[in-house]
Formats: structure tokens, C-alpha cells, sequence
């Protein structure tokens, strides 16, 4: 009789096969027993990388920014019971932000199933609507020999992720005791990688004819959002066309290292004069990615209320909160541009890229928060990494960012733009950079405090956080909610954590900058000092 756990075993590592021949080579893992077959595989599979985090909510959103970075699906593994409930903020970011994700349960048999079983639960569909696809497999049995079909279903998983809607996808695996396999354990070989192959979404000639009228019609603009898919052939189209370029720090085009003439980045300042709105009301709109951060921008969209506005998206989603009555173009970003480069079309007057770029060079003296965001560009050479929190650190970003020569990689989980999770994405960012500059975050309190276990998690990282101290959630100061009685004690919730603490119970770097203007100076000392750094800046709204 053949041993179980190694029949366990074997299951497992036909479906890593199939995951690394597809390309996939990171797994993060948090312990358990259940899942030990797959922890094995994991370890033993010389293709695979793998990372272990106790927490599954750090985990998982340690994944997602692993997947962030390389543009590459990542794995999670995690043991029955509660442990993959933990993944769920995580899975929904993935869901909205289109980051692939291979989720793999380790779950009891059908027997110990709905019979009080000790840590277990209804696993199947966990996730609902989240994922991409939900697949479930029998328990591995030695008188089955499923092997191909496995390294068939992970080569399945790799490609349901990433086509052609990128996203999670779900496998629930049960296994049976014994867990460990008795004797040596194998060694499996690399084996061949082949990436799957995807259809490329080139846009229709009657669609390009139809642009390009519209185009001759009068002035537009072009807006470049969070996208998940490069935009750097979006700049030469502006430039062919005429029109200004406006950036989100999303987009990935506010600091490409190459200088862009077209671009302007300071419309969330002026666009909010209404007279500025309507000088400089466009004819048609074209959109690539989400829509945009800035609140001036939105309120514009929607008194412009151009006839012709598209948004540009291979998935095909419908982007349109607003209810402007967008149309969607599910064609790829490079190629339109490319296409209607290739097609000469006509140059719009330069006055009009000149009342963009004038009512840019208007704008007066920078505010506090305006140099502090300053200093934070500043101290990012060539080649870096800045990921922001959400509410007040993004918004800042978009308001004051402006450009540069230089190249930065700005992200943030703009999905559904929660706080949970953000120091673990971006220590999974981190992690998987390969640009030769610095990796930084800049994040509020409230989102720091939050996610506070991810800092177990930093062990031979060099990365700085720079923590955003208002006392509590300063977003809050600029709501409705601010009128109420129980402002402070429901909404702006600020928090007694001090944070000089840090050093004793996770071993982090920790500065306390008492005036915006030393900030400079501290992320230098910061990056200087190495390791994993945070640094808090007290800013004149703290109240406690």
C-alpha cells in the first residue's frame, strides 16, 4: 500500500509544476498543518521562491504587492479553517485592481466535513464574485494517478488570472492524514517555462477613422489614470495631436525619466476656479485607466460633459461613476496609441496646449503640505519606488507631486482604496523592486496603525515609511461629519500609540520629525542608516 503522504505530496508538486512552467515563482505562505503537502511542494520545486508570514491578511497583501511589482502572478497558500477568510480584503483589491493572484485553501476531506469537525468550514466559492474562477479538487487517493491533469490545472490557474479579465482565481484542495510523507523526499527537476500566450486587443480601422474625425473637430485633452498596463506611448500621441497630456500620479507618466512637453500635472489646483473650467472646456475626451484622483478634475468632467468621451480599457469595464455616459474602447493602450501615430493626424493650434500650460505656471506659492510632498520627491533618486496610503497621502501626491525627469514608480491600492493593507503591499512591493533607487512609502497614521503587524515582516529590507501624524483621520476634517457632536470620538478617531516604541518590539529604525521643513534631512539619515526606517512627521493638525 502505497504511503498517503506521499501520495499527498506528489499531488501537490504536479500542480507547482504546472504553476512554475506557467511562469508563476513566487509563494507566500503562512503555517499550518492542512497545507503541508503544498508548503512541501513550495519548498522542494527549484523554480519556486517562497516567503513565509504568519499573519494571512499580511500575507495575502504582501502577495498582491509582490504581483504589483513584477507584473507577475504570485501564489498564497494557507491551511483550513479561518486562515483563507483572512485573504478577503486582500482577494476584493485584487478583484478591483486587476492584480493576479493564485489562491490555493488547503481544506478537511468531504468525511469531516458539516460534522463538527475541528477547524473546518465551507470553503467551496469562498470568495464569491471576487475571483476569476473557483475550482475544487478531489482528495488525493493512491489508486489515481491525476498528475497530468494537475500540472494541466495549474498551467489553467496562471492563465484564468491573467486573461481576460486579470485577477484572483481560487483552488481548494482537501487533503487527508497523513500530511508528512514517510522516507526521503523528492527532488523535482526545474522543468521548461512557458508562459501562456494572450490574443492582442488592436483597434478596428473604423475605430481609428472615427477617432481621428472627432479629433479634427474641434480641441481635446487627453487624461492618463491608474491603468494596470503601461501608458508610455500615451506622450507621443499627445505630442502628435497638440493636446495637453494630464497625468494622474497613478499612471505612471508624471516621472518617466523622459521630458514630456504636452504634460501638465497641476490641473487639481486650477481647475478648481470655475473660470478657469470653463476657459479651458475641451471637445472630446480621451481617458486611459480609472478615473482620475483629483476632485477639481472630476467636478469638471462633469460640467464639461463632453459629447465625445472614451476611456481606453482592455477589460472592457465600464468606467463611468460619474454617469457621463463614457464609451468604452476595450483595446490596448500601446496600440491605439501607436496606430494613431502612424495615422498623422492632424495638430491641434498651439494655443490651446498654451492655455493649459499657462494656467499651470499661474499657480502661487507651494502650502505646507505642497513642500512637504516637495521634500519627498526630492529625497527619490532614478530608478524609485514611492507607494502611497490612501485618503490625505494620495491626495497630496496628486495636488503637489508635479513632475520630473527622473523616474518613479508611484503606486497605491486605489481598487477600492481601503487602509488595510498598505505597509503590507508595499513591503511586497519592496521586495520585488528591481529599480536602482530607494523604496518609500508615505502613509497617514491611521493607515500606518492599521496594518502594524506588517512590520514583523521587514527583516532584511532597506525601505522607509514615512508616517503622516494629524492624530487620526484628517480626511475627515473636509466631510459633512465634521459638524457632528461625535466628530473626534467616530470619525477622526485619534489614536494614544506612540510610536518611538517601534524599535523595541520589531526591531524597525524610528525618527520623529517635529516641523515638515526637517523632513529632508531625516529621509537621507533614514536611507543612510539602512534597514527598514520609519519616520514620523508631526504635522500642525495633530491633537494628541
Amino acid at each position: 500500500m502505497k504511503d498517503l503522504g506521499r501520495v499527498n505530496l506528489e499531488w501537490a508538486l504536479s500542480l507547482l509544476e504546472g504553476l512554475a512552467g506557467a511562469g508563476l515563482e513566487q509563494v507566500v505562505i503562512s503555517p499550518g498543518s492542512r497545507s503541508t503537502p503544498l508548503v512541501l511542494a513550495a519548498i522542494l520545486h527549484p523554480r519556486l521562491k517562497h516567503t513565509v508570514i504568519l499573519d494571512e491578511r499580511c500575507a495575502a497583501f504582501t502577495a498582491l504587492g509582490m504581483a504589483r511589482a513584477s507584473g507577475r502572478p504570485v501564489a498564497l497558500v494557507a491551511t483550513s479553517g479561518s486562515a483563507p477568510g483572512n485573504w478577503l480584503p486582500a482577494v476584493m483589491e485584487a478583484d478591483e485592481s486587476g492584480v493576479p493572484l493564485v489562491l490555493l485553501s488547503a481544506d478537511r476531506p468531504w468525511e469531516l466535513q458539516r460534522c463538527g469537525a475541528n477547524q473546518t468550514t465551507d470553503q467551496v466559492g469562498l470568495f464569491g464574485s471576487h475571483v476569476r474562477a473557483f475550482h475544487q479538487v478531489s482528495e488525493a487517493a493512491e489508486e489515481e494517478d491525476p498528475r497530468r491533469r494537475l500540472r494541466a490545472l495549474g498551467r489553467q490557474l496562471v492563465r484564468e488570472c491573467q486573461w481576460p479579465r486579470p485577477g484572483p482565481v481560487h483552488l481548494n484542495l482537501p487533503f487527508r492524514e497523513p500530511l508528512v510523507p514517510a522516507g526521503e523526499l523528492p527532488r523535482p527537476e526545474a522543468g521548461e517555462v512557458r508562459p501562456p500566450v494572450f490574443p492582442s486587443l488592436s483597434p478596428p480601422q473604423a475605430l481609428l477613422s472615427r477617432l481621428l474625425e472627432t479629433f479634427s473637430a474641434g480641441p481635446g485633452l487627453i487624461f492618463c489614470g491608474e491603468a494596470g498596463a503601461s501608458l508610455e506611448a500615451v506622450p507621443a500621441l499627445a505630442e502628435a495631436l497638440g493636446v495637453p497630456l494630464l497625468a494622474d500620479p497613478l499612471s505612471g507618466l508624471r516621472f518617466t525619466g523622459r521630458d514630456c512637453p504636452n504634460r501638465v500635472t497641476a490641473y487639481p489646483r486650477f481647475l478648481a476656479s470655475p473660470e478657469k473650467v470653463e476657459e479651458l472646456r475641451p471637445h472630446w475626451i480621451l481617458q486611459f485607466g480609472s478615473l482620475p484622483l483629483s476632485a477639481a478634475l472630476r467636478q469638471a468632467l462633469e460640467r464639461w460633459g463632453v459629447a465625445h468621451h472614451w476611456v481606453v480599457d482592455p477589460r472592457g469595464r465600464r468606467i463611468d461613476p460619474l454617469g457621463l455616459g463614457v464609451e468604452t474602447l476595450p483595446v490596448e493602450a500601446q496600440a491605439l496609441a501607436d496606430e494613431l501615430c502612424r495615422m498623422q493626424p492632424n495638430r491641434e493650434e498651439p494655443q490651446w496646449l498654451y492655455r493649459w500650460r499657462h494656467a499651470e505656471e499661474e499657480i502661487g506659492e507651494l502650502p505646507p503640505e505642497g513642500r512637504l510632498v516637495r521634500q519627498v520627491m526630492e529625497a527619490l533618486p532614478d530608478g524609485s519606488l514611492l507607494f502611497s496610503g490612501n485618503s490625505l497621502a494620495v491626495r497630496w501626491l496628486d495636488a503637489w507631486s508635479e513632475q520630473g525627469a527622473r523616474r518613479i514608480a508611484i503606486h497605491c491600492n486605489r481598487g477600492l482604496s481601503g487602509i488595510d493593507g498598505n505597509l503590507s503591499t508595499f513591503i511586497g512591493m519592496a521586495r520585488l523592486w528591481n529599480g536602482t533607487g530607494r523604496r518609500l512609502a508615505l502613509v497617514g497614521d491611521l493607515t500606518f496603525q492599521h496594518d502594524l503587524g506588517a512590520l514583523a515582516n521587514t527583516a532584511g529590507l532597506d525601505a522607509v515609511v514615512v508616517v503622516l501624524q494629524n492624530g487620526g483621520g484628517g480626511i475627515f476634517d473636509t466631510l459633512p461629519q465634521r459638524h457632528l457632536p461625535e466628530f473626534e470620538s467616530c470619525w477622526r478617531t485619534p489614536q494614544a500609540i506612540d510610536l518611538a516604541h517601534l524599535p523595541g518590539l520589531f526591531g524597525v529604525g524610528f525618527r520623529r520629525v517635529a516641523a515638515a521643513g526637517e523632513l529632508g534631512p531625516a529621509l537621507d539619515a533614514a536611507f543612510d542608516q539602512g534597514g527598514f526606517q520609519v519616520v514620523e512627521v508631526l504635522l500642525p493638525g495633530k491633537r494628541v
